[in-house]
């Protein structure tokens, strides 16, 4: 009866264990939906297609000292850029507003506030603001140090 218990109880135990492990997880690790974390709601933003740019180029991160840079920006209604590239990666989140962006040979393309991407890389585009409104950016930067590729270059046309 004894060893009966004795099993049951350490049963027990290795449920709450792994139950309570499980709940932690849920906590910590925000994965789909709203999941609050000392009351605060962290909730995925999706990015259309993370592992590749939006050209559906594979990317890597730079291999020296980490430079993250971050920045608003703002395209007014009727401005766009000058014909640019980017060497490094760039997350683009689109606080509010339509951004248009043309990559040239390789077509147009649209997002709407709420909406991320993986910039291209190495591939000259211009960026506008679509409709009457001004469009707000989040621009998160992931170059090294040295080279510091932060700032786009320019570029002569469209590729």
């Amino acid at each position: 009866m004894i060893r009966k218990d004795r099993n049951l109880i350490i049963r027990f135990a290795i449920l709450v264990i792994v139950a309570s492990s499980a709940s932690t997880a849920v906590a910590i690790d925000h994965q789909s939906g709203p999941e609050p974390y000392q009351a605060i709601r962290a909730e995925p933003i999706p990015i259309e297609e993370a592992s590749k740019t939006v050209l559906g180029q594979p990317y890597s991160f730079p291999a020296g000292t980490p430079l993250i840079q971050t920045f608003k920006i703002t395209i007014e209604p009727g401005m766009k850029t000058g014909p640019h590239k980017h060497a490094i990666p760039l997350l683009a989140y689109v606080i509010s507003g339509t951004l248009g962006v043309d990559y040239g040979s390789r077509g147009k393309r649209s997002f709407s506030a709420g909406e991320a991407y993986v910039e291209a890389i190495d591939w000259c585009h211009v960026g506008s603001a679509v409709g009457d409104k001004e469009v707000q950016i989040i621009g998160i930067y992931l170059g090294e140090q040295n080279p510091n590729e932060i700032k786009p270059k320019s570029c002569p046309a469209l590729d």
